[in-house]
């Protein structure tokens, strides 16, 4: 599983995956066992923890504005939070070792939804957000745009099987980068702005604690940005 689009295309990015289980009381008990295990894993480097009555977070950063890559624990869900992937492949292979670890320490899990959510800003050829929301508008039947009511901005979001996803032109300071890329080192950048999540929902006939199932989640989402990426990276 390699990186899948040139990072140059990479304005700002964060990557979340995330296990949701049936909750586990026991967790409460052994989640300074987990704890230990998933800090001693030494996958976020520099780390420091913190421990609450509901879970646990493990950080490279006690500041959470400059927090960089994150793992959270509760009592029924887990997720490991990255605006800093240089490796698909490594992150990809240090989740499934945290996989591994709540499995031991807390036995088989009912999973009931595992997801990927991939969030960012990208270059495009134009840099002046009128030309870009321009070339999004011509992408689309001029009968949904009222004359009356000037188009100044544009969000479209498509819902498909086990996933969705909202696209849109990014401006300087927009809200989409003000929530999500807090920290100082975020990139202002005008170009366009991704929020894809794609999920697997346990059923009675399938069980989706693999790491197979996880993998195929986290291509799913990789796929959905590298082909967005791919197809406006010229607006």
């Amino acid at each position: 599983m390699k990186n899948n689009i040139d990072t140059n295309l990479i304005l700002n990015r964060k990557i979340v995956i995330e296990i949701r289980f049936k909750a586990q009381p026991k967790f409460l008990d052994l989640k300074g066992t987990l704890l230990d295990k998933i800090y001693n894993l030494n996958i976020i480097k520099n780390a420091e923890w913190s421990i609450g009555d509901s879970g646990f977070k493990i950080a490279d950063n006690n500041q959470e504005i400059l927090v960089r890559n994150l793992f959270s624990a509760e009592l029924n869900r887990f997720s490991i939070v990255s605006y800093d992937v240089h490796s698909i492949e490594k992150f990809v292979v240090d989740f499934l070792k945290i996989n591994d670890v709540v499995k031991e320490v807390l036995g088989d899990l009912d999973v009931l939804r595992v997801g990927c959510r991939i969030l960012g800003t990208y270059k495009t050829k134009s840099n002046k957000f009128d030309t870009i929301l321009k070339k999004f508008k011509e992408s689309f039947p001029n009968d949904i745009f009222l004359k009356d009511f000037p188009t100044t901005d544009l969000r479209l979001q498509i819902v498909y099987q086990n996933g969705t996803y909202h696209l849109g032109p990014i401006q300087k300071d927009d809200g989409f980068l003000q929530r999500e890329f807090r920290g100082p080192d975020r990139n202002n950048s005008v170009g366009i702005g991704l929020d894809t999540d794609n999920y697997l929902l346990r059923t009675e006939e399938i069980k989706i604690n693999s790491a197979s199932k996880i993998k195929d989640v986290i291509t799913a989402s990789l796929a959905v940005e590298k082909s967005l990426v791919e197809k406006l990276k010229d607006f």
